[in-house]
């Protein structure tokens, strides 16, 4: 194992000043050692593959950082599958398919690795083509016991049919995925509606957004001020019927301005206007991100309920924001994965950042996401587990409203192939 005391140079700045013990590249069988991780610390291996969670490093433990040996890309032409390996990055996945006219459903970022689409994995073309997890046809990596497995999705035995299923939502409790087969689909033109707007048209534009066909989804994010995008994927390069008359419908909101994009690689969500701190050296942070249903008659209640929390925000750095699930994520998969919230509309998520090293405010910010969190449970009540929360009180009851029906399922998993805790902690 190659050691490495320097930073870790990825996004999430709390990951990247952690002091961690050791950095290793490959996996290899000292990797599943148990006398390798200290007892008394409960000591983990944490795993980067992009780098965007502040649980893929930590003072003291051990991080497989899979970019460097992992990071190959293979698109097969004739059937249009792509594998990839544990630590390639989103960005650069969606480059890559679209020198063959071919894209896959990444979130608003390009920044995550393969963690995005291993525990879930919400985007903008999801409503069309399922979460991330509903596009995998194959997987190869290692159990938390050192036990290679390489599973295909059309020939899963009864014996690891539930290990297939966790995979695809809790994977890194239990295992190391070194690489995934994917399906790919046609890039399509996309136009984006996206501007400014005030509460009240959030408000009618959320209801809208209800009624969406399959090709549209809304995403918002609440910061200092509040900014929309609404997606629209052209199909054959056509603005059908359906799509033409909602999208004609939000012209009436004066800060909303139309973009035509020749593929989803070309876009990049969230502009400088925002004057976000995400990836400010000086700022630590957390998100949580949680999932609910249609909003329906509610929506006038939540807007309030968002003003308030926004009115008491502790500082500019913290924001509130959704994406829109439905259509597909809806209809896919019931019961093959470990996303059991198929029922979900919405996934927003509530993010908290203060000055590192500025406990007092890291307590404020901390306090802040919390109490938010409770008064969105009426409309959200249940969680996306896309960050690993291990090292906040949080956790456990985050795996409960996660996993749902299926977490002593994954326990059960746990105990068996990662017994002596190596991956992160149920």
């Amino acid at each position: 194992m190659k050691k490495n005391y320097n930073l870790l140079e990825i996004p999430n700045i709390n990951s990247k000043d952690a002091k961690f013990k050791e950095l290793i590249y490959s996996v290899d069988d000292s990797l599943f050692n148990k006398d390798n991780y200290s007892k008394k610390e409960l000591e983990h291996l944490c795993v980067c593959s992009g780098g965007t969670t502040s649980s893929c490093a930590k003072n003291g433990f051990k991080t497989l950082d899979l970019r460097k040996n992992y990071s190959k890309i293979h698109l097969n032409s004739e059937n249009n599958l792509v594998t990839i390996g544990g630590g390639v990055i989103m960005g650069d996945l969606i480059n890559h398919l679209e020198k063959h006219n071919r894209s896959f459903p990444i979130g608003l970022s390009k920044l995550p690795g393969a963690g995005y689409i291993l525990t879930g994995g919400v985007s903008p073309l999801s409503r069309a083509y399922g979460l991330a997890i509903d596009n995998i046809e194959s997987i190869k990596g290692f159990l938390g016991n050192g036990t290679f497995i390489s599973l295909k999705k059309n020939q899963i035995n009864p014996e690891k049919k539930l290990i297939w299923e966790a995979i695809k939502g809790a994977a890194p409790f239990f295992s190391v995925i070194t690489e995934i087969g994917l399906k790919t689909i046609q890039s399509n033109p996309i136009k984006v509606i996206e501007g400014f707007v005030n509460l009240n048209e959030l408000s009618e534009i959320i209801k809208l957004s209800e009624k969406f066909p399959e090709n549209i989804s809304l995403q918002w994010i609440c910061a200092q001020k509040i900014y929309i995008y609404i997606f629209a994927e052209l199909k054959n390069n056509l603005e059908d019927k359906k799509t033409k008359e909602y999208l004609m419908l939000l012209e009436k909101f004066p800060g909303l301005e139309k973009n035509f994009y020749n593929n989803f690689s070309e876009i990049n969500f969230f502009p400088k206007e925002l004057d976000l701190y995400e990836l400010d050296a000086n700022n630590h942070s957390e998100v949580i991100s949680l999932l609910g249903e249609d909003l329906e008659n509610d929506i006038p209640i939540f807007i309030k309920c968002l003003k308030q929390i926004m009115d008491n925000k502790p500082n500019n750095s913290c924001y509130i924001a959704s994406q829109q699930l439905g259509g597909k994520t809806k209809k896919l998969n019931h019961g093959s994965s470990f996303f059991v919230h198929r029922k979900s509309t919405w996934k927003p998520w509530i993010y908290a950042s203060w000055k590192k090293n500025d406990l007092q405010e890291k307590k404020i910010a901390m306090d802040w996401m919390y109490k938010s969190w409770r008064n969105l449970k009426r409309f959200y009540p249940n969680i996306h587990l896309a960050q690993l929360h291990n090292h906040l009180d949080s956790h456990s009851k985050e795996l409960t409203l996660a996993f749902g029906h299926r977490i002593d399922e994954l326990k059960t998993l746990k105990n068996i192939f990662d017994p002596q805790s190596i991956l992160p902690p149920l």
